[in-house]
């Protein structure tokens, strides 16, 4: 694909300076302005948020300016002894459609010295340390291994072993200042994560390079738009942020120069080796197992994009994407979360289609997809990078702290242990369905997760409680866990972030309510609970146990503002789940069939890739065969 030769002029994002910034923030989340804390004295914060230096030395830079941060203020210039140019990739780690890589590739070029990818793989920074994730991550970085190899650019993995919050961080402080002794680099660049641990990871680095006087650069190549580009405060809502993305979408929705063979090979003696044996070992993952129908890598990302951006499948997705039974997502998520794919591919290719009909259902079908891979990841990303209290409900609007407090000491009847959710034994066979769909797949669909945090905080002592119970098991079992997405999504079902006030009620207050008949009237939720096995029997079961809304409120009843008997409603519900578990029964595939074995056939997830195989196929023999043509055309 053709690279437009033409790179928008430096210009300074348009940034309040910190204490500004911090004032702002602090009055959108109902906070009084706070003392500097370890979090609002950031990385984030301390480096002016500016394009970063001028960089003098760089020839034919093609990064656009507002993309880059210079970390290490004081710190320009290379180090003139400098021996390497280092990329440090710990969220988007792929080779190409990336910023970062691209501009650590054009640095070293300039500066003529061989060019070194490294991971520091920390427990918690990117993914939650259980043999799911770190299964789908180490095929993903092999992949790159592989891919730089072939472009004669280095890969490190140096791994931080401990597990506790202080010690991972002495630990990982340790393995930077290694790293930097070691391969004495002349400059580095890294990419961006507004997550905390990611942040404090980055001020290590940044610490570092300062004292060792080599300049760290930072490229936000996750988003289309850079987070610190796109608002200088934190937004209520996507309808205040999507209008300025919409204004910057033609600037920064460019193809990514590729990154190329690299001309300076690194000589040396591999120093932290891509070894599945030493991973494992070092850092002793615990469940949940890997998920084999999920095939990790851009190879696979790729493939599953291509499978997706069709018409007919756009189409389908703005009809039917918020129902669970509906095969219309593009499941690409767990990709974008580990880096495989970049968020901008997926908005160009999908984007495409725009320009190639007029049919109203696929038009809808690309807006819909736009909002929620660009709007809605990017608000996340505002909310996580100008909220210091983004996985707390201190983080929450004004409001909905008020709200929720003034409900705290609701009674909420029944009450789940940890151990009950995670294993999907509650009276709801809905939420239990959304749990094993979360547990066995290893991603629930965006609808259910909704409903499924909003039980939550009917379900534990506290709000605080629900938004920690629903962060764990985000992050425990989704492939796409440990995300600004999914904090933010668990935020706007408990916290009211970037949401609205609604009619007041018991324990919810004025928080946006979703009830089980809410969601019958959306989609089939009989065939849906059957396709889980245990999601109906669990509720029978904490039904006979006496699990149940209190007599004289039952959830159901105060939502449909009936005065019927509630004994009779629990009686119809309890009727309703013994004909779900029957029906689970009846429709049950053999046991070898749950498991994904299935015969004559495949699952969802592996027919999926299996498309997206042959597409990849598809497309790589006819750019071949294009390629042919070329090379004779030109040959003749």
């Amino acid at each position: 694909m053709p690279h437009p030769t033409h790179v928008s002029p430096p210009r300074k994002a348009a940034v309040q300076p910190v204490k500004e910034l911090k004032r702002s923030a602090s009055a959108e989340i109902g906070q009084k302005p706070e003392k500097r804390t370890k979090r609002s004295a950031s990385v984030a914060e301390e480096a002016n948020i500016v394009a970063g230096g001028k960089r003098n030395w760089l020839k034919d830079g093609s990064v656009d300016e507002r993309r880059i941060r210079l970390l290490t203020k004081e710190v320009e210039e290379p180090k003139a002894d400098g021996k390497v140019v280092i990329c440090y990739l710990q969220r988007d780690l792929r080779v190409q459609d990336n910023w970062a890589l691209l501009l650590a590739q054009e640095a070293a070029l300039s500066l003529k010295k061989p060019l070194i990818v490294i991971h520091l793989l920390v427990p918690g920074l990117a993914f939650y340390p259980s043999r799911r994730h770190l299964s789908f991550f180490m095929g993903g970085a092999r992949e790159v291994e592989e891919d730089l190899k072939a472009l004669n650019i280095g890969f490190e993995l140096p791994i931080v072993a401990s597990k506790d919050p202080k010690k991972r961080l002495e630990e990982a402080n340790e393995k930077i200042e290694e790293v930097f002794a070691t391969l004495q680099p002349a400059l580095a660049v890294c990419d961006f994560n507004p997550l905390r641990l990611p942040v404090q990871v980055t001020e290590a680095l940044t610490r570092v390079y300062a004292e060792g006087l080599s300049p760290l650069y930072q490229v936000d190549t996750h988003g289309v738009v850079p987070c610190w580009v796109t608002s200088n405060k934190m937004e209520t809502a996507a309808r205040t942020l999507r209008p300025k993305l919409q204004k910057l979408m033609k600037e920064f929705m460019l193809p990514c120069p590729p990154v190329k063979f690299h001309p300076i090979p690194w000589t040396s003696k591999k120093l932290f080796p891509l070894d599945e044996q030493r991973v494992m070992s070092t850092l002793k993952p615990e469940p949940p197992e890997p998920l084999d129908f999920w095939k990790p890598g851009t190879r696979a990302a790729l493939g599953m994009l291509k499978a997706f951006a069709t018409p007919q499948n756009l189409a389908k997705y703005g009809k039917a994407r918020n129902d669970p039974l509906a095969d219309v997502q593009s499941d690409l998520s767990p990709y974008i979360h580990f880096g495989h794919i970049a968020v901008h591919r997926c908005a160009m290719e999908v984007f495409k289609l725009k320009e190639k009909t007029t049919d109203k259902a696929v038009l809808d079908g690309v807006a819909a997809f736009f909002d929620e891979v660009v709007v809605r990841s990017q608000l996340a990303e505002n909310f996580v990078f100008f909220n210091p209290h983004y996985d707390d409900v201190k983080g929450a609007p004004a409001w909905a702290q008020e709200t929720l407090n003034k409900h705290a000491k609701d009674k909420r009847e029944p009450q789940y242990d940890f151990k009950s959710l995670e294993e999907g034994k509650t009276y709801d066979d809905l939420w239990n369905a959304a749990q094993m769909q979360l547990i066995r797949e290893g991603k629930m669909h965006g609808f259910l997760r909704m409903y499924w945090a909003k039980k939550l905080l009917e379900w534990t002592k506290s709000p605080q409680e629900a938004l920690k119970t629903a962060l764990q098991l985000n992050d425990r079992y989704h492939l796409d866990g440990t995300d600004p997405n999914g904090v933010t999504g668990c935020m706007w079902s408990i916290g009211g972030v970037h949401d609205q006030g609604f009619k007041e009620r018991p324990i919810f207050g004025k928080i946006r309510y979703m009830n089980y008949q809410g969601c019958e009237r959306k989609f089939d939720v009989k065939t849906f609970v059957c396709k889980y096995p245990g999601a109906a029997e669990n509720a029978l079961s904490a039904m006979k146990k006496g699990l149940l809304p209190p007599a004289g409120k039952p959830q159901e009843e105060v939502e449909e503002g009936s005065t019927k008997n509630p004994d009779r409603i629990k009686e119809r519900m309890m009727k309703k789940t013994e004909q779900h578990a029957a029906d689970t029964k009846a429709t049950a595939l053999p046991r070898e069939k749950k498991t994904g074995q299935r015969q004559g056939g495949q699952t969802k997830q592996e027919r999926k890739n299996s498309a997206a195989e042959e597409k990849v196929r598809s497309e790589e023999t006819r750019e071949m065969q294009e390629a042919d043509a070329g090379v004779q055309e030109v040959s003749a």
